[in-house]
């Protein structure tokens, strides 16, 4: 179950946006809104995938919604761990969709903002 993080932990580094934060042991969540208006600007949600590799819907003004792994750079123990790096999908993924659809639906985040991530879900 996704869990807010305590709005004083999460790094606010723009006063006209704020950001929240969700997370479990194998997902998080980001949302941003503007702070003036209350508008939705973006969300990221990736959880564990396969191996060293998480998947990602992000969601964002002006950009849309994407999808895409998150190569968190885990070796095999016997190499320096790499920087963690993004791998967008050429095309929209639907099974990441709906993966992040059933993480949101079951999730303890407050109702205004879960419909607003699942209305850009296509939901």
């Amino acid at each position: 179950m996704l869990a807010k993080i305590d709005s004083e932990v999460v790094r606010q580094p723009d006063r006209r946006i704020r950001r929240a934060w969700y997370q479990s042991a194998r997902a998080d969540v980001l949302l941003e809104h503007d702070v003036g208006d209350g508008t939705f600007l973006s969300f990221e949600i990736d959880a564990d995938g396969r191996g060293a590799r998480r998947w990602l819907v992000s969601w964002g003004r002006g950009v849309g919604l994407r999808t895409g792994v998150v190569d968190t750079g885990e070796g095999d123990g016997l190499h320096h761990k790499a920087s963690p790096l993004v791998i967008w999908d050429h095309a929209v993924r639907p099974d990441r969709i709906d993966a992040a659809r059933r993480l949101v639906e079951g999730s303890a985040i407050e109702e205004g903002l879960r419909e607003s991530i699942l209305a850009r879900l296509g939901s």
